[in-house]
């Protein structure tokens, strides 16, 4: 029994690595098998299409039945709560492959999946926002502590000292805002970071 599904799994593994079929493999196909494998991948039935318009420049028509069947076969491991759950919270697209009898119990862990995804997505872009005016704090900082020693060095004349003046001016003004900004951002990304762990929490049967 195992070595028949090592077997398989060698074989879907040999075929996921072409990705257009070539006349031998048109030839020598086993359809029910290309169909597993398309069908374990999440692929939709239609990619029988696909593998139709290759063929025909073979002369070979693919034999929609037993790909059909080997589709349904492989859904059956694609389409579950937990697989639906792990595409879902990667941000992974669902083709609509699956046969309405499993459909159901897919798209319940997709959608939960999407959930947390949307929460994870969120909390990445809050902090980013943190992190960024973090950044620009440090920027200004910096850039005001040498506009400031400018000013007080040789060689500049009356109007130079007041254009670094007014730019160092500008830069602290930019800082007062954003020092005034910072609790509200820290507070955004608290409520996400608080938001993406419950919904961890509650997802956590998967």
């Amino acid at each position: 029994m195992y070595l028949k599904v090592l077997g398989f799994i060698s074989i879907i593994l040999l075929l996921s690595n072409c990705a257009n079929m070539n006349k031998s493999d048109c030839l020598t196909a086993n359809w029910q098998l290309i169909g597993f494998e398309d069908g374990s991948l999440g692929k939709n039935e239609s990619q029988i299409s696909q593998h139709r318009k290759e063929c025909s420049e073979h002369g070979v028509t693919p034999d929609l039945s037993a790909y059909r069947k080997g589709h349904f076969e492989g859904s059956k491991l694609f389409c579950t709560t937990n697989n639906g759950f792990t595409r879902g919270s990667q941000g992974k697209d669902y083709d609509r492959s699956c046969p309405q009898q499993f459909e159901a119990a897919f798209l319940i862990g997709f959608s939960e999946g999407q959930t947390l995804y949307g929460l994870k997505k969120v909390l990445n872009q809050r902090a980013a926002d943190l992190e960024s005016a973090y950044k620009e704090l440090d920027w200004l900082e910096h850039t005001i502590a040498e506009k400031s020693e400018l000013m007080i060095a040789d060689g500049l004349n009356r109007k130079q000292r007041i254009v670094v003046r007014d730019e160092i001016a500008q830069y602290q003004q930019q800082q007062v805002e954003l020092y005034d900004l910072l609790p509200e951002l820290k507070y955004e990304f608290e409520n996400a970071h608080q938001a993406y762990e419950q919904g961890k929490d509650a997802f956590s049967g998967y």
